[in-house]
């Protein structure tokens, strides 16, 4: 099993250390998203607090993650069908030519 990546990220101004299976990078662009939510519903609604605000952030990124899935299951249903149209009947149809030697 892999092992866990450590790293400390600052989300509303609290720093938060967070060990999961990516790289720290990773973990650090997911942070940064994630504060920028925040700070996108704070200059919305000021004055909420910390935690009035890190719900509407899980909301909204919830309702983004759903409407995001329905989008890549539609697409994928989508390249279903285009797979199935393009692909031959059950019985393909096979001609058999010879070449007749030249004399």
């Amino acid at each position: 099993m892999a092992q866990k990546t450590k790293a400390v990220v600052k989300i509303a101004g609290r720093e938060y250390t967070i060990r999961a299976y990516e790289t720290e990078e990773y973990i650090h662009s997911v942070a940064i998203y994630v504060n920028r939510k925040m700070e996108q519903i704070e200059q919305t609604q000021p004055g909420l607090s910390t935690t009035m605000a890190a719900i509407l952030t899980a909301m909204n990124l919830a309702d983004e993650a759903i409407k995001l899935k329905a989008e890549v299951d539609e697409l994928k249903d989508r390249l279903k069908e285009l797979e199935e149209k393009g692909r031959p009947a059950a019985q393909p149809t096979v001609i058999d030519v010879q070449r007749k030697a030249k004399r």
